[in-house]
């Protein structure tokens, strides 16, 4: 395989370490070979700014040339995505099975160590992520110890990394420490918010007086960590602890109400000193309120605030849009009439199905797990609620595939529909929510637009 992969850099000598950056290449390559593509192409950008779509050849590989690519974090994107580091002339290849994208990804070429490191570091973390739900119940000293051993040895990483003499600039150096540091503090607020959430108003009192001393070392002003995961994923969880506090003696800890959300766009606004990322956790914030809005009211005033404190024109328009879809899905407003396929290749209107109270859930053949268990749900309430009427509609743009997939996994052929013009209907429904189920009666009157299908609360709308 790993010569397969080498023909891709046919033409210049590939060293596959970072010990050495002396080769042929005139311009910095980045490329790759995709197993199990979804697509034909893949999408490059840089600091969140598209930079280029690559085609894949017939062998599912894609080779691009830059010349003059700087150093930094940069995005690759196929269906998911994930962000790797380049220097200039590097000679970078990428290896990735769709099946199991972030566990598959393998780097070689010059430049590949580096990456590797990175891509273990996120896998690291990952780990946590997928543990650190049962670790809340700790009391907070216990807690502290288990996440402080986890930092411990992620830093271990970085130092046999070091040890083995890899080329390393200071601005990687950087960018592992902020990966390494804004992960570690994330832990630490992600257990206030686990406590806020649980009802312990008090949770800041409990803890041991160090617990929260990385707040003294936050910088809200760092261009160069703005377009870091770990950095931003802090920021967010950070200001959703800070913004209770000043709310905290009038309600309890709800992350998707309106004086929250307000709160946390202020605190945002204060204390943010970078314009990008002001206006990048601005955008986060209003977006998921605005997506699960169920006022009108509540809404038109938190976009006038967002208008007030964002200066990015384009999110302001895009905000605006989402509004304006939002209010549409709102308990009482029709369902919007857009186009849709059924399996005999017919078009139709959404609101021409609606005979009687139906349930309107949403899928893509991307989520094979999802749409397995949003059909196997609507099977059982089906059955339990024969007054409803139960209809799939798939977000995706091939026909025979759907149909493909539909006529395997439905029970009821005529309950399964496309979207047919899919950009126009995708930002009508507001279909930013993989899990969106829209529950109308029978005048297709909205009952319901935000909760999902396999909500355990679900039947209780019903």
């Amino acid at each position: 395989m790993y010569k397969l992969l080498l023909i891709l850099f046919s033409g210049f000598s590939l060293v596959s370490c970072d010990k050495t950056r002396s080769h042929k290449a005139n311009g910095t390559y980045i490329g790759g070979i995709i197993e199990n593509p979804r697509s034909d192409y893949v999408i490059l950008s840089f600091n969140e700014t598209f930079l280029d779509s690559v085609a894949l050849d017939k062998n599912n590989r894609f080779l691009y040339r830059n010349d003059t690519l700087k150093e930094g974090v940069y995005t690759f994107k196929h269906r998911e995505y994930q962000r790797f580091y380049i220097y200039p002339k590097d000679s970078l290849l990428f290896h990735v099975n769709t099946i199991d994208f972030d566990e598959s990804l393998k780097y070689s070429g010059i430049g590949a160590q580096k990456n590797n490191l990175l891509m273990q570091l996120f896998l690291e973390d990952e780990k946590v992520q997928a543990e650190i739900s049962d670790w809340f119940d700790l009391e907070p000293q216990e807690y502290l110890d288990k996440v402080d051993s986890v930092a411990v040895a992620r830093k271990k990483l970085y130092q046999k990394y070091i040890s083995k003499q890899y080329f390393s600039s200071k601005a990687f150096k950087n960018t592992v420490k902020v990966n390494l540091n804004y992960d570690e503090y994330l832990w630490r607020e992600l257990y206030v918010s686990a406590n806020l959430l649980e009802g312990n108003q008090n949770i800041k009192e409990e803890l041991p007086k160090d617990f929260l001393k990385h707040r003294k070392k936050i910088d809200f002003g760092n261009d160069l960590k703005r377009s870091h995961y770990s950095y931003y994923r802090f920021m967010d969880n950070y200001f959703n602890n800070v913004a209770f506090d000043s709310y905290k003696n009038l309600d309890s800890f709800d992350r998707g109400n309106f004086e929250h959300t307000r709160a946390k766009m202020k605190a945002v606004k204060r204390l943010t000193h970078n314009e990008a990322l002001r206006n990048k956790l601005l955008s986060g914030a209003a977006t998921d309120y605005l997506l699960h809005n169920t006022n009108t009211n509540k809404a038109e005033q938190l976009f006038d605030l967002f208008k007030n404190c964002s200066t990015n024109e384009e999110d302001i328009l895009e905000m605006l849009h989402i509004l304006d879809q939002t209010i549409k899905l709102i308990p009482g407003n029709k369902i919007p009439n857009v186009q849709i396929v059924g399996l005999d290749n017919q078009t139709r209107t959404l609101q021409s199905i609606i005979k009687k109270p139906t349930v309107i859930y949403f899928w893509t053949y991307e989520s094979t797990k999802h749409y397995r268990e949003v059909h196997e749900k609507a099977k059982d309430l089906r059955e339990k609620h024969p007054d409803y009427n139960f209809i799939a509609i798939n977000a995706d743009d091939h026909f025979r595939k759907w149909k493909r997939i539909a006529e395997t996994i439905s029970t009821d052929k005529n309950t399964e529909y496309q979207l047919d013009n899919l950009p126009s209907a995708k930002s009508v429904l507001i279909l930013d929510l993989p899990e969106r189920t829209i529950i109308v009666d029978s005048h297709g009157k909205i009952i319901n637009a935000n909760i999902a299908i396999t909500d355990m609360a679900f039947e209780d709308v019903l």
